[in-house]
Formats: C-alpha cells, sequence, structure tokens
C-alpha cells in the first residue's frame, strides 16, 4: 500500500519543516513493470458532454479528463477525500524554508516520459517558470520568482511572497510538463495547441479518440511497478444523463460518476455486486455574475437566495440525499477547525419578507403580476446549465417556479457542456448553475471561489476559478494573512472574516452538499477508494484524484 503522512484536520507545516514521504509506491497486489503486466479493459463514463474533441492541453479551454492524472501529473497527490493526506507522486520529498518564500523539491528517479526521455529537475524547473513567464499559464495565481534544477533530481523554487497556502496548488494540481516539448511552442501555442498527441509522465498514452468513445493505452515502462492493473482505459460519452445511466445499470459502465434518481432502487437493487460510494466533496451553488447584469447587485443575489426552497428541491431531486448549505458555503465536517464558532447554528435566510426587503432596498418595485422591476423593466435573470445534467435542470425549473412566486423571472437555459464551460471561464453569464470544493484544503476552497487575483477580465479565460469576478480586498486581505503563518490558532480569525464577508456578500448563492455518487461495477473492478479505505477521492472526472485511482483499480480476477 502506500504511504502518506497525515497531520490532522489541517495540515500546516512550521516554518522550515520537512515532509519526507516514501519514494517507493508499491501497489498492493500486482507485479511486473508499469503496464506491461495489465489486462483487460476498464469502461467509465464521462457523463453527457457529446463527442469528445481531442484536446489534451491542461492550458486550452475544455481539455479532456485524462489530460490530468491519467497523462500529465503533479509533484505529490493531496487526497481530496481526507484533509491532510498526502502521497507522493512525481516528487517524494519538499522542505518549506524562508518564512514560505524557498521550497526545495526531492523529484523521484527513473521516471520517462511517455516519448522515453528522461523526466529531470530541468522540466519542473521549466513548468514553474511558464507560470512565471506567461500570465495565461498561471492559473492559480503563483507568486514564482525563481525555479532552479540542481542536479538532476532537486529544485528550488523561490517566490516573491510567502507561498504556504499555495502549497496545495503548486504540489498537487501544477502538472509538470516536458521542456523538450513545450519550449518549442510560442507563448499564444501555448493556451491554444490541442496538443493531440501528448506526452506525458503518467501511465497511459492516447490511443484513439473517435465520436463519443476515447481509448488509452496503459504504459509498459510506467515507474511504480504494476500500474496500472488494466491495459485500455476506455471513456464513453454520452449525450444525456438518461443515456449514460442505463449503460450504467446494464452493466457496461465499470466506473461512472452519473447522478442515478431513487439509486437504491435503479441502481443497486439491480445486481447485488453493484456498488455506490457518495463522499460529498463539493458545494453546489449559483454563480452569480459580480460585475455585469442584475447580479452583480448584492440585494438581487440575496433576493434570489431568499426565494429558494432547497429543502424542498434536496426532496425532490435527490431523494432527501442533500442537505441544505449553510451561508457561509463552508464544506463540513471536512472544513470543521476553521468554522467560525458564531456561526455554527447560522441558516440561510429565507422567505418572501426577506426577498421583498432586500429588493425594495435596492430600488425595485412591485409591478404587473406582482413581478418585481426597476426603471420600467422587470427583474429577469437568465441561470446557465449543461443541457445533459438532468439532476440540475430538476432543480433549475423548480427554482424557476419559486422565484416567480416571489416575483423574479428567471430564465432556464440549458446549453452544450463546452458553452456552458466556456462561457463560465469567460465571465460571461448571468447565472451559473454549478459546484465549488474538491480540495482538503479550506484556503484553497475558499480561493477558489473568491480571490480576486485568479480571474483575468470577462471575455478573458479561466479553468480554476472565481468564474463570478468577484473581488473584495478584505477577504483578498485575509486569504494572504492566511498565508504569512502556518499556525491554524492564527489562521483562524482571518477564516472567520471570510465567512462573515461571505456571509455579507453572497457572492454565491449555496444550494446544498453536492452529490458525488460514484458507481463501481463490482462484478469487473475492485481496488476502488471506499468509505474504509477511502485513499483518494473516488471521483472519476476529478482532477488529478481519478488518475490516481484510475491507475490503482484493478479487474476481478478472472475479468
Amino acid at each position: 500500500m502506500t504511504l502518506r503522512t497525515t497531520a490532522g484536520p489541517r495540515r500546516a507545516l512550521a516554518v522550515g519543516a520537512v515532509l519526507v514521504l516514501t519514494s517507493t509506491l508499491a501497489a498492493c497486489g500486482g507485479g511486473g513493470s508499469g503496464g506491461g503486466g495489465a489486462s483487460g479493459v476498464l469502461t467509465v463514463s464521462t457523463g453527457s458532454t457529446g463527442n469528445f474533441v481531442r484536446n489534451f492541453n491542461p492550458y486550452a479551454p475544455q481539455p479532456l479528463q485524462a489530460t490530468n492524472g491519467m497523462i500529465y501529473e503533479p509533484l505529490f497527490h493531496f487526497n481530496a477525500a481526507r484533509t491532510g493526506e498526502v502521497d507522493p507522486w512525481l516528487a517524494t520529498k519538499y522542505t518549506w524554508s524562508d518564512g514560505g518564500k524557498s521550497l526545495r523539491l526531492r523529484l523521484r528517479t527513473q521516471v520517462t516520459w511517455n516519448d522515453g526521455k528522461p523526466f529531470t529537475a530541468e522540466d519542473v524547473a521549466y513548468t514553474f517558470e511558464m507560470t512565471r513567464d506567461n500570465k495565461a499559464l498561471n492559473q492559480y495565481a503563483l507568486p514564482v520568482a525563481s525555479a532552479t534544477a540542481q542536479g538532476k533530481n532537486t529544485v528550488v523554487v523561490t517566490f516573491t511572497k510567502s507561498a504556504y497556502t499555495k502549497e496545495y496548488f503548486l504540489l498537487g494540481k501544477l502538472k509538470m510538463l516536458p521542456k523538450h516539448i513545450w519550449s518549442t511552442l510560442s507563448a499564444k501555442e501555448k493556451t491554444t495547441t490541442l496538443n493531440t498527441n501528448p506526452v506525458g509522465t503518467g501511465p497511459w498514452k492516447v490511443k484513439s479518440v473517435k465520436g463519443t468513445t476515447m481509448d488509452l493505452v496503459a504504459r509498459d515502462d510506467y515507474y511504480i511497478k504494476g500500474l496500472p492493473h488494466f491495459k485500455i482505459m476506455r471513456y464513453r460519452n454520452f449525450t444525456g444523463n438518461n443515456a449514460a445511466n442505463a449503460a450504467v445499470i446494464s452493466g457496461q459502465i465499470d466506473w461512472a460518476g452519473g447522478f442515478i434518481p431513487d439509486v437504491k432502487k435503479n441502481y443497486l437493487a439491480k445486481n447485488k455486486k453493484y456498488d455506490l460510494v457518495n463522499i460529498p466533496l463539493a458545494t453546489t451553488s449559483l454563480i452569480p455574475n459580480a460585475q455585469r447584469g442584475p447580479t452583480a447587485d448584492v440585494h438581487v443575489r440575496k433576493a434570489i437566495s431568499a426565494a429558494l426552497d432547497r429543502d424542498f428541491m434536496n426532496r425532490s431531486v435527490y431523494d432527501g440525499q442533500a442537505p441544505a448549505a449553510n451561508p457561509m458555503a463552508l464544506l463540513l465536517p471536512n472544513y470543521q477547525a476553521v468554522l467560525d464558532p458564531s456561526l455554527k447554528d447560522a441558516r440561510i435566510e429565507t422567505g418572501q419578507r426577506a426577498v421583498d426587503r432586500h429588493l425594495t432596498a435596492s430600488g425595485y418595485t412591485k409591478g404587473a403580476g406582482g413581478m418585481w422591476q426597476k426603471d420600467g423593466r422587470k427583474l429577469s435573470v437568465t441561470v446557465e446549465l449543461v443541457s445533459g445534467w438532468t439532476d440540475y435542470i430538476s432543480v433549475a425549473q423548480l427554482a424557476k417556479d419559486q422565484l416567480k412566486k416571489a416575483g423574479i423571472e428567471l430564465v432556464v437555459k440549458p446549453e452544450s457542456y463546452n458553452q456552458w464551460s466556456n462561457n463560465r471561464a469567460r465571465g460571461q453569464f448571468q447565472l451559473l448553475l454549478d459546484n465549488a470544493g474538491y480540495t482538503p484544503d479550506p484556503r484553497a476552497y475558499y480561493a477558489q471561489m473568491l480571490d480576486s487575483s485568479i480571474p483575468p477580465k470577462i471575455g478573458e479565460s479561466t479553468n480554476v476559478g472565481n468564474f463570478g469576478r468577484y473581488a473584495n480586498a478584505t477577504v483578498d486581505k485575509a486569504l494572504d494573512e492566511i498565508g504569512r503563518t502556518t499556525d491554524l490558532t492564527a489562521q483562524k480569525p482571518w477564516y472567520y472574516r471570510i465567512q462573515r464577508e461571505f456571509i455579507k456578500d453572497m457572492p454565491l448563492i449555496p444550494l446544498f452538499s453536492a452529490q458525488n455518487e460514484q458507481e463501481f461495477n463490482g462484478n469487473r473492478v475492485t481496488g476502488y477508494p471506499t468509505e474504509d479505505d477511502l485513499y483518494a477521492a473516488p471521483s472519476i472526472w476529478l482532477d488529478p484524484d481519478g488518475g490516481w485511482v484510475a491507475a490503482r483499480i484493478k479487474p476481478v480476477t478472472g475479468k
């Protein structure tokens, strides 16, 4: 089994601390070298986003899921399901110094890119330098000052300011790229090329991409002996949730992550070896555009929130499995350690009186048919969502009905995943139905949603977060102050300030704990994460946990 270092609810290293992890990731069972001992086909469902576009560029819009974790790998695996658990990936040790302004990395030896060339410190240094030299590639707003290779397996990265709170992004999200490939591309090409034949360190190579099917083939020379266990990883895509669910229920899919209504009856009861792992990792929210349109007005955001009956949505759509979120959108119990004690019983404000109060304060009046209006125009907001996500469509339709009763028009706009994702990345929307989270670090969680340094101006693209372009100097300062110390006690007051600002501004409209149902066909696969062995988040689509799991999931004996 893999070894990991664990240090409580939020792993906070003391200044100058050293984190040493095992230098070997021997799989449980298995043998041989890399994919040489692998066999069979692992069939997974990516849901309902239509035909695959052969795009494996981590810096371009809408890269395929296989890009992150299956082909390109980060330095460490931060377990998104268990805060504080860290595993070695491409690196085995890291050391902070100079108050978080210097980071020394020790890399694995004998790692190769899938074109046979060695993976070295020069590749790592170059990857960090790319984020420094090209703002469009600095997706996580990393304050890199320099990156220097010291021999083949050591890299020293320095920062313009303390980077403790960027640890997760630096080590667990940034994918290492081959210098001999990417240094030949222009700055523009690095963000636009589709990178159709990617050269990565991961356990898989691209075999084919055709329509709604994509095949990856296991490398024979992967650096972790015995991994992966399957020879072929086959992705299947569908036009909508119904088609995807039918394939899952009929046993055609080994691993999926779609929402199945009444899952006990419609899935688990169909076969005694079907299994479901449901670990909430995010909060489903309406994401408002905080800069343009009606949702730039905090009173409109709060009025929309107050008009929603989340409990009814939960019962109607999720069979009671998605309890209402808290008004801080804080993931609990995972982030319990940073919860403001004064907010432990906080509930989201709801009801028509609250709707009326907020809209009146913003200058709206009741017009014809009881609809709110200002300057002769009724209050109408458009929410965009993916057309194939049937549970979200149901949520949006309920929201439309509830808002209409409150005097607000909600226009529901289902669209293709590519269109929705592009509008989200560019900030060209009024409301989005989406979810946020999937990180073991509460600072990273709030930064992804709220850090004003992450998104570019509206019209320019980001794949990272703060899609609504929310900006609050108090929140930005709190995020920075959290990063000035590794002492959780000293950090807490700043987390509390973020939570209070969230309630004041409602930059996102929290709905409920996001469903994270992952279906596994136990007739064909084993070795996947479970509640008893949650070695990674079990989500097929999660970057990069999906890649970590894909290499470790095994065929049932004889399959």
